[in-house]
């Protein structure tokens, strides 16, 4: 067994649990590494686990009957997906796939939902964290029904620095993202060359450097700035 309790407690919904509790969850938990490009699982598969990420970066995306990938969410560490379908039948409503090394918990579904039968405050904290989810996606919607492409990324650009980034100086942040232009179009309803367009522009005004690994943020007032415009 690997996990301590400090490990466990770094997720909000673990935080009350007795020892003995903590104990119960060591053992109905499997740890599990993958590669990147990896598929965890894919849309419409039966569900069977509640993962809880350790370490690295997972693309959440859906594909439509044409074959179109659309990109839902990059889930980081500390936290816990699929966000639907608990004490249902409910499949998969999107495929997973690990975009860097990963490193997570899966815990059986049955085992997750007799927990929170057991711990009502556990059972709430994850309404919380599944409210979150929907409200930033109703917020990302309103966003491509409502905003101009140029807003909609600097928009996530700065969401991702709030989750992800890793300040350099008072204006500088980098992001270790390794995802493609294919997925931030995704992300906000656009083409890859839209996006590529946005991108050389905020290159070209000394707001980002970019490449497939990295997003490094040289001005990170002038994009905050950007999306209060």
């Amino acid at each position: 067994m690997f996990h301590s309790d400090d490990f466990f407690r770094q997720f909000p919904i673990f935080k009350d649990l007795t020892e003995d509790e903590l104990n119960r969850l060591k053992d109905i938990s499997i740890e599990k590494t993958y590669k990147p490009d990896e598929v965890l699982f894919r849309q419409s598969e039966p569900r069977k686990a509640v993962y809880f990420i350790l370490s690295g970066l997972i693309k959440v995306y859906k594909v439509s009957s044409d074959g179109k990938e659309q990109v839902v969410n990059v889930l980081h560490s500390n936290e816990m997906f699929p966000h639907v379908g608990f004490f249902d039948d409910t499949p998969y409503p999107a495929a997973a796939v690990t975009i860097t090394d990963v490193q997570l918990l899966s815990v059986p579904i049955e085992d997750f939902e007799m927990l929170l039968i057991e711990k009502p405050n556990m059972a709430i904290k994850v309404m919380k964290v599944i409210g979150k989810k929907l409200l930033a996606l109703q917020e990302r919607l309103q966003s491509i029904q409502t905003q101009d492409v140029f807003h909609r990324l600097v928009v996530m650009l700065a969401q991702f620095v709030n989750e992800l980034g890793e300040q350099k100086s008072d204006n500088e942040i980098l992001l270790e993202l390794p995802i493609t232009n294919t997925d931030l179009a995704s992300m906000i309803g656009v083409s890859r060359e839209t996006v590529n367009r946005v991108i050389n522009r905020l290159k070209k005004e000394g707001v980002i450097t970019y490449n497939r690994k990295e997003i490094h943020i040289l001005d990170y007032r002038k994009l905050i700035d950007y999306t209060i415009d």
